[in-house]
């Protein structure tokens, strides 16, 4: 009998909304969560919250553009010197 009764799912207490247990803390982890809806004003403003982030992240990935953008030229450029400086060394020998 007690092996079944440990399966068993716990079932959830009904508590009536005049009992004063329902008005203290509740220890039993049971959080109540308010949810409220978003006005116009605040859609709006978190659209434009979102579109300046969008824009800080196309800036940083801009950025990352342009510092690397010398740094692959310049990486070309050493390439393209070593390889000379190969054919000049085969030349004379």
């Amino acid at each position: 009998m007690n092996g079944r009764q440990r399966n068993r799912p716990n079932e959830p207490e009904i508590i009536p909304p005049g009992d004063m247990r329902s008005r203290g803390a509740s220890f039993d982890g049971a959080q109540r969560i308010y949810v409220a809806r978003i006005s116009p004003i605040g859609f709006a403003l978190m659209g434009v919250m979102v579109a300046v982030l969008a824009a800080l992240f196309f800036l940083l990935l801009l950025g990352a553009f342009v510092v690397l953008l010398p740094l692959a030229g310049l990486l070309l450029a050493i390439i393209i010197a070593v390889g000379l400086f190969r054919i000049l060394i085969w030349r004379r020998l």
